[in-house]
C-alpha cells in the first residue's frame, strides 16, 4: 500500500511539473480581442478616467480589481523590465500574474478537498481547474467571477467540515470580487445572501453566518459608493448612468433569454438522449454497470471528436464548453438515489454522507444561478454561460474518481482535454483561434513585449507603435476607430478619448452623445485602420462621417494604418 502510495505521489509530481511548465511556456501565445480591450479599460482607469463620467464601460469597475498590479507594474516592474533588458510588457506580465493567482486558488482547493473527504480526487479536481482556460489566460470579467466561484465552491465545503461562520464572511468577499468584475453578478450576491438566510432558518447555520455576511456586503458597497463619490461624484454619475452600456445587442433580453434557454434545452436532450436508450435497454434486456459507464463515456467521445471536426482549422476552447455542458446535465442522473442492484449501481451516492451529497447539490445549484446570470447578461451563445459549469464538473470529477461509481475513463478523457486547449489552442485576433505550433513573432516592444503573434497581427502591431511613439504624447487624447485595434490604447500614455475602447463607430452614434456631453475627452488624434472588416460600414454611417470631417489632418501614415488630427 505504501508503494503504491509513493509511487501515486511521484506521478501526481510529474505531472504537476508538466503542466507548470507547459502553461508558463503557452502563455506568451495569441493575443484576444477581447483581452486587449479589457487591458484597456482596467488602464484607463489606473490612468485616473472616473467612473461612470469619463467613461460609459458597463465593465469598467474591473478596474478597481486590476488596480494594485498595474501600479505595481508601471511604478516598480516597468522601470526594472526596461533596465535589466527583461521582455516583458504588461500584457504578459498579467498573464504571469493571473497563472500565479490561479494556482494559488487551485491549491487551496486541493486542500479544501482533501479536508472534506476527498482525499483520493482532490488532485486531479484541481488539476483539471487549473488547467481550465476560462476564455483566455489573463484578468477579465470571466476570470474574476471565475475566481469568486471556485473560492465560494472551496468555502462551502470548509464550512460544512466545521460550521465556522467566517466562510459567509469570506463568501460575501469573494461575491463582491465577482460584482465589481461583472456588475450583473449583483444577482449571485443577493442569492448568496438568501441562501445564507434560508441556512440559518433551518438552523443548518448559525445566525452569525448570514449576518457576517450581511456586514461584509455592506462595508464593501459602502466602500465602493464612498470612493465613487470622492472619484466621479454621485451627482454626474446620476446624470450620466443612462448612458452606461452599449448599442451591441440585436435582440431584447427577453429574446435573447429566451434563445439561450432553447439552446441549453438542446443540450438537455442531446446530453439525456444515451440515458434514455441505455434505461428502455436496461429494462428489455437488462445493463451491466460497466456497459453503462462504457457506452457514456464512447458517446462523450463521439460527441467532442464531433464537435471538434465541424471546423478543425480553428478549434476554440468553446467546443470544450460543449463537453462540459453534456457532463453538467448528467449530474442529477449520477446523483440520483436507485434502488440497490446489480445493473443500476452507476447512478448510486449512497456511501456518501448527508453533508457531502448536500455540498455537492448546493455547487450545482449555484452553477445554475451563474449560468443564468450570464445568460441574461451576454449577447453571445451558451458557450458564455456553459464556463459557469465549470464547479459541476469538478463535482463529477468527484463523482467519477470514486469506488461505487468508478469511471476514471470519463475523468481521463476530461484531463486530456484540458491539457489540451491549456497547451495546444490559444485566442488570436478578433474571435479566432490558433495552434501553438503556427509561425508567430515575438513582439520586442510596447506594452506587448514578449507575445507571440500570427504575422499580419504582429505587422499591425509595428505600425501602431511607430505611429503613436513618434506622435502622440501622455498628454494628448487618443481616440482608436475599431476595437480590434485597441492594443493602441495599451502602446499609448495618452488619455483614453472614447466612453469606451470597444466603441463600435461603424455601427452606433454613441461617440457622437459622449463628446456631447464631455467635450473636454474628445481626442485629439483618431488612429484609423483603413485595412479592417469594419472600414467600409465605417466610412458610410452618420459616426464614421462624423469623425472624417472632424479629423481631417493626415499626421503620419504607416502601411494601411493613418493618424488624423483635428485642423
Amino acid at each position: 500500500m505504501g508503494e503504491t502510495q509513493s509511487r501515486r505521489t511521484i506521478i501526481r509530481f510529474i505531472f504537476t511539473i508538466v503542466i507548470a511548465i507547459w502553461s508558463v511556456a503557452t502563455i506568451r501565445y495569441g493575443f484576444y480581442v477581447d483581452e486587449n480591450g479589457l487591458l484597456a479599460i482596467y488602464k484607463g482607469i489606473y490612468q485616473g478616467q472616473r467612473m461612470f463620467t469619463d467613461t460609459w464601460e458597463s465593465l469598467q469597475t474591473g478596474g478597481l480589481l486590476a488596480y494594485p498590479l498595474l501600479a505595481l507594474y508601471y511604478q516598480v516592474l516597468q522601470p526594472l523590465f526596461a533596465e535589466f533588458s527583461i521582455n516583458v510588457g504588461l500584457v504578459l506580465y498579467m498573464r504571469y500574474c493571473y497563472l500565479l493567482i490561479k494556482a494559488l486558488v487551485a491549491i487551496y482547493l486541493y486542500f479544501a478537498l482533501r479536508q472534506s473527504g476527498f482525499e483520493d480526487n482532490a488532485f486531479l479536481a484541481s488539476a483539471f481547474y487549473f488547467m481550465f482556460v476560462i476564455a483566455w489566460k489573463d484578468f477579465s470579467y470571466k476570470s474574476y467571477c471565475d475566481i469568486a466561484m471556485i473560492l465560494i465552491v472551496c468555502f462551502v465545503f470548509r464550512y460544512y467540515e466545521n460550521r465556522k461562520p467566517i466562510y459567509a464572511a469570506l463568501m460575501a468577499v469573494v461575491a463582491c470580487i465577482a460584482v465589481l468584475a461583472y456588475p450583473t453578478m449583483i444577482i449571485m450576491a443577493v442569492f448568496l445572501g438568501i441562501y445564507w438566510l434560508v441556512m440559518a432558518i433551518r438552523d443548518e447555520a448559525p445566525r452569525s453566518a448570514f449576518i457576517s455576511y450581511l456586514l461584509v456586503c455592506l462595508v464593501i458597497g459602502l466602500a465602493v459608493v464612498i470612493y465613487l463619490q470622492i472619484n466621479s461624484g454621485w451627482t454626474n454619475i446620476i446624470a450620466q448612468l443612462p448612458n452606461l452600456g452599449d448599442q451591441d445587442y440585436d435582440y431584447p433580453i427577453y429574446e435573447r433569454f429566451g434563445r439561450m434557454m432553447l439552446s441549453y434545452l438542446v443540450f438537455a436532450g442531446i446530453a439525456y438522449l444515451p440515458i434514455v436508450i441505455i434505461r428502455i435497454w436496461d429494462k428489455v434486456r437488462g445493463v451491466s454497470e460497466e456497459t453503462e459507464r462504457a457506452m457514456l463515456t464512447l458517446y462523450f467521445l463521439l460527441f467532442m471528436a464531433a464537435v471538434m471536426l465541424l471546423r478543425v482549422e480553428s478549434i476554440s476552447t468553446s467546443r470544450f464548453i460543449y463537453g462540459c455542458l453534456i457532463v453538467f446535465f448528467w449530474f442529477p442522473y449520477f446523483m440520483k438515489e436507485k434502488d440497490d442492484s446489480a445493473y443500476t449501481r452507476i447512478g448510486h451516492y449512497r456511501n456518501a454522507d448527508g453533508d457531502t451529497k448536500h455540498v455537492l447539490w448546493t455547487i450545482f445549484v449555484f452553477s445554475i444561478v451563474a449560468q443564468l446570470i450570464w445568460s441574461i447578461s451576454t449577447n453571445q451563445e451558451i458557450t458564455v454561460p456553459g464556463h459557469m459549469s465549470l464547479y459541476v464538473i469538478i463535482a463529477m470529477i468527484l463523482i467519477f474518481t470514486r469506488e461505487e461509481t468508478n469511471n476514471r475513463g470519463m475523468v481521463a478523457i476530461l484531463m486530456l482535454l484540458a491539457m489540451f486547449f491549456n497547451g495546444i489552442w490559444v485566442a488570436d485576433s478578433n474571435g479566432g483561434f490558433a495552434s501553438v505550433f503556427e509561425p508567430m513573432y515575438y513582439v520586442t516592444r510596447g506594452e506587448l513585449k514578449g507575445i507571440a503573434l500570427p504575422e499580419d497581427e504582429y505587422n499591425i502591431n509595428e505600425s501602431v507603435m511607430n505611429l503613436l511613439e513618434e506622435n502622440v504624447t501622455a498628454d494628448d487624447k487618443l481616440l482608436v476607430a475599431f476595437g480590434s485595434n485597441c492594443a493602441g490604447y495599451l502602446n499609448s500614455d495618452a488619455w483614453q478619448g472614447t466612453y469606451s475602447v470597444y466603441a463600435r463607430t461603424q455601427v452606433n452614434t454613441k461617440l457622437m452623445d459622449y463628446y456631447e456631453i464631455n467635450p473636454d475627452n474628445m481626442a485629439d488624434y483618431m488612429l484609423l485602420d483603413k485595412a479592417n472588416s469594419k472600414y467600409e460600414s465605417f466610412v458610410t454611417n452618420e459616426t464614421g462621417q462624423y469623425l472624417l470631417n472632424l479629423y481631417t489632418k493626415e499626421i503620419a501614415k504607416d502601411g494601411d494604418l493613418v493618424l488624423l488630427a483635428r485642423e
